[in-house]
């Protein structure tokens, strides 16, 4: 079964990951700015078989989106076989639901435009709600987490760890990590004193002292709530904390908030790039990919 693997501008080198791992042809997308600013994607060539179309959206989320959508379009045209996306950092992926009334739900319009135009199946890394996928989408999906590869990067590099949610909605995603780590796993529960209104943060069950603790999150934007937890990780006698994310949006002076927080080290993937990108989700996009081809065929 032939493929062709496309690279739009934003693949951050993910694409060729996934073309040398599936063993396929890599072909880059043509790109132009028009004078009054309006985006222009070109398909150079026909895909041999199923074009997979890799473009992560951050940053620049609208102008990423138009870029996957107008890809979607002409591949569409063009392609006999099936055509799939690999959107590593999923945009709009957040508002999920109607917070406030008037409000859209953001991901069902980006999914449900790329469904429209032609996508047959959609491949996307540690989503915020994974559910959205199967309420928004009628095609093949599936979310991967980075687990093994997060875990990989620290093995032999801390000595007693202790993973980490953020939160009991992240417990999965530290439990994945922690167990490829053969190491023992929480979630942290916050708890504000009535009188003073102090916040407290501390793990629901286990003891962080002497530990190496690594809290496991999906996405650090202002980096509030990690800074937080470490400080208070920390002051629980906690012997060091790195902080770990698939996706480091990293704003407002987000590192600066974490290493001043004691954090001794963030790591994030390369879904969105960054000083700290430093775990290629690569392999996981291609076991996902083999996996979706095998559920499609």
């Amino acid at each position: 079964l032939g493929m062709t693997v496309y690279s739009l501008e934003a693949s951050n080198g993910i694409a060729a990951q996934v073309a040398r791992q599936l063993g396929d042809e890599l072909v880059f997308l043509e790109k132009k700015t028009f004078p009054d600013g309006e985006v222009y994607v070109r398909v150079p060539s026909k895909p041999k078989g199923i074009a997979i179309l890799v473009s992560t959206m951050y940053p620049n989320q609208e102008k990423r989106f138009l870029e996957l959508l107008f890809s979607v379009e002409a591949l569409s045209a063009y392609a006999e076989g099936s055509i799939i996306a690999v959107v590593p950092y999923l945009a709009f992926a957040r508002q999920d639901k109607r917070f406030l009334e008037g409000e859209p739900i953001s991901v069902k319009a980006v999914l449900k435009s790329l469904e429209a135009l032609g996508l047959s199946g959609l491949v996307t890394v540690d989503l915020h709600q994974p559910r959205v996928l199967g309420e928004y989408l009628s095609v093949p999906s599936i979310n991967v987490l980075p687990a093994e590869e997060i875990a990989g990067y620290f093995k032999g590099k801390v000595s007693n760890p202790l993973v980490l949610a953020p939160d009991i909605g992240a417990l999965e995603r530290a439990k994945r990590v922690a167990e490829h780590l053969g190491a023992e796993f929480d979630y942290l529960v916050k708890e504000r004193d009535r009188v003073t209104g102090e916040v407290k943060i501390y793990p629901k069950s286990l003891d962080v002292a002497g530990k190496d603790v690594i809290i496991v999150d999906d996405i650090i934007s202002t980096g509030g709530t990690m800074a937080l937890a470490a400080k208070n990780v920390l002051g629980s006698g906690a012997k060091s904390v790195k902080a770990v994310c698939t996706h480091a949006v990293m704003v407002q002076g987000a590192l600066d908030k974490l290493y001043y927080a004691g954090i001794e080290e963030v790591v994030a993937t390369d879904t969105v790039p960054s000083p700290v990108s430093k775990v290629s989700v690569a392999p996981s996009v291609a076991r996902g990919l083999r996996e979706l081809l095998e559920e499609m065929l």
